[in-house]
């Protein structure tokens, strides 16, 4: 016989209600989002479609300085992500997109813990060896620092 306290702590376990599945806008990331979508739908959740801009800076000389997006490169960017968010919201109505800016990780789990997500979906990339050295995979940092469960999704055909 269960007590109190293992059901209640069953049922807030299988209570998904909230997911953010953050994606980077690659190809992979419309198989993500998806699945992410399906699972949505599933459990009656809402879903937010996540992508952040991460400021990249260029080393041509020394002291170059940092590249700014143009507003038309945010504006593409802006683009890319409304489209996707439309394409999931056929799947799940209740479908809003996000963009951030800033250190992804950081921003990814900043939101989970501002809209209290009871899932965060995300994909596994850069799996050479040379990817791996220079940690360009997110996945493992967003696992270890959310503050929910993190499924990280692995397309098979790609």
């Amino acid at each position: 016989m269960e007590t109190l306290e293992a059901q209640k702590l069953e049922d807030k376990l299988l209570s998904i209600q909230r997911i953010i599945v953050a994606v980077d806008l690659t190809k992979h990331s419309v198989a993500t989002a998806h699945y992410a979508a399906r699972i949505a739908a599933c459990f009656g959740a809402s879903l937010y479609v996540a992508h952040v801009l991460v400021p990249e800076v260029l080393y041509v000389l020394p002291g170059a300085g940092t590249y700014d997006l143009s507003d038309q490169e945010r504006r593409e960017i802006r683009a890319r992500l409304d489209d996707l968010t439309e394409q999931v919201q056929k799947v799940i109505p209740m479908c809003t997109s996000v963009l951030l800016e800033g250190e992804a990780v950081e921003h990814i789990i900043a939101l989970a813990r501002h809209v209290d997500a009871d899932l965060i979906v995300t994909a596994s990339h850069h799996q050479t060896f040379l990817g791996r050295l220079l940690h360009l995979d997110k996945a493992p940092k967003i696992m270890h620092r959310a503050p929910c469960p993190v499924l990280v999704y692995h397309d098979k055909n790609s």
